[in-house]
C-alpha cells in the first residue's frame, strides 16, 4: 500500500509539472502572438508612411513640372494687371484735368476733388502692389517647398524682397520725377546689383519705361507743361536712337558673346545723364540770372 501511495504521488507531481509546462507554453505562445500583432501594426504604421511620403513626393514633383512649364511663358494674367493698373491711372489722371487742360467732370485745379483724386490714384497703385506682394509671396512659398530649382538670374521674392525692392524703385521714381530722368536709369543698375541677367535688365527697364514716360507725358500735357514744338522733333529722335542703339549693341552682344556691353551701355549712360543735367541746370539758373521762382502746380500753360 506504502508503494501504491508513492506512485500515486508521484504521478501527481508529474502531472502538476506537465500542467505547469503547458501553462508556460501558453504564457509563451500568447507573448509571441502579442508581439507579432504589435509588429504587424507597426509595418501597417511604416507602409501608410511610406505611401503617404510617396503622395506627397509625387504632388511635389507635379506642382514643379507645372511651375517649369509656367515660367517658359509669359504670364498673361500678370500682363493684364499692369495694363489694369495703368488704363485706370491715366483714366484719374485726365479726369481731373490741372493747370492747362479743363476736368471733364468740373473738378478745378487745387481743389479738395482734385486732391482726393491724386490721393485716389495712390491707393490704387498701393491695392495693386499690396495683392502682387501676396501674389509673389505665395509663389516663393510654394516653390521652396517642392524644391524649386533656382539659376543665377532668379529673384528670390520671399517676404523681405517683396518690401525691399519696390520701396527702393518708388525712391528711384521719385527722384527721376524731380530731376527729369527716366526711371529706368535707376532701376538698370538696380536690377543688375540684384543678380539680374544684363539681357532681361534691359528688356525690364524698356518695359518700365514705356508705362512711366507715358504717364508722364499725359501729367506734363495737363498742366501744361509739354511743349509740342519739340514733342515731334524730340520723339523722332528717341525712336531713331533707341533703334540704332539697339542694333549696334545687338551686333557687338553676337559677335564677341558677351552680355556686359549692357551693363557697360547703363553705366555709361547714367554717367552722361548725371553730367548733362548738371551743365543743363547750370545754363538755365545763368540765363534767368539764379534759381527760378517756386510756381504752384495750377499755373500751367491755357
Amino acid at each position: 500500500m506504502m508503494r501504491g501511495e508513492g506512485r500515486r504521488r508521484e504521478e501527481e507531481e508529474e502531472e502538476e509539472e506537465e500542467d505547469s509546462r503547458v501553462a508556460l507554453l501558453d504564457d509563451v505562445e500568447t507573448a509571441e502572438d502579442e508581439e507579432n500583432a504589435a509588429a504587424a501594426k507597426e509595418n501597417e504604421e511604416d507602409d501608410d508612411l511610406s505611401l503617404f511620403s510617396s503622395a506627397t513626393d509625387l504632388k511635389n514633383k507635379e506642382q514643379l513640372q507645372q511651375i517649369l512649364e509656367e515660367e517658359r511663358h509669359i504670364k498673361m494674367g500678370n500682363v493684364q494687371v499692369l495694363l489694369l493698373l495703368f488704363v485706370v491711372i491715366l483714366f484719374i489722371n485726365l479726369m481731373k484735368g490741372g493747370g492747362a487742360l479743363k476736368s471733364p467732370l468740373g473738378i478745378r485745379c487745387g481743389s479738395n476733388s482734385f486732391w482726393i483724386a491724386n490721393g485716389a490714384m495712390l491707393g490704387w497703385i498701393l491695392l495693386i502692389s499690396f495683392f502682387a506682394r501676396s501674389y509673389l509671396v505665395r509663389k516663393h512659398e510654394i516653390k521652396e517647398a517642392v524644391g524649386f530649382p533656382y539659376v543665377e538670374g532668379d529673384i528670390k521674392w520671399d517676404s523681405r524682397a517683396t518690401i525691399v525692392y519696390p520701396v527702393i524703385c518708388a525712391a528711384a521714381g521719385f527722384f527721376a520725377g524731380m530731376f527729369g530722368v527716366g526711371g529706368g536709369i535707376v532701376k538698370g543698375p538696380l536690377m543688375l546689383a540684384m543678380g539680374v541677367h544684363p539681357k532681361v535688365s534691359s528688356a525690364s527697364s524698356a518695359c518700365m519705361i514705356l508705362f512711366t514716360s507715358f504717364t508722364a507725358t499725359t501729367s506734363f500735357v495737363v498742366f501744361g507743361l509739354l511743349d509740342m514744338d519739340y514733342a515731334a522733333v524730340c520723339m523722332s529722335l528717341g525712336f531713331v536712337a533707341t533703334l540704332v542703339g539697339q542694333i549696334g549693341l545687338f551686333y557687338l552682344m553676337e559677335k564677341f558673346q558677351r552680355n556686359s556691353y549692357i551693363a557697360f551701355s547703363i553705366g555709361g549712360i547714367v554717367l552722361l545723364s548725371a553730367f548733362l543735367m548738371t551743365i543743363q541746370s547750370l545754363i538755365s539758373m545763368a540765363d534767368s540770372g539764379g534759381p527760378r521762382p517756386p510756381s504752384g502746380i495750377c499755373t500751367g500753360k491755357q
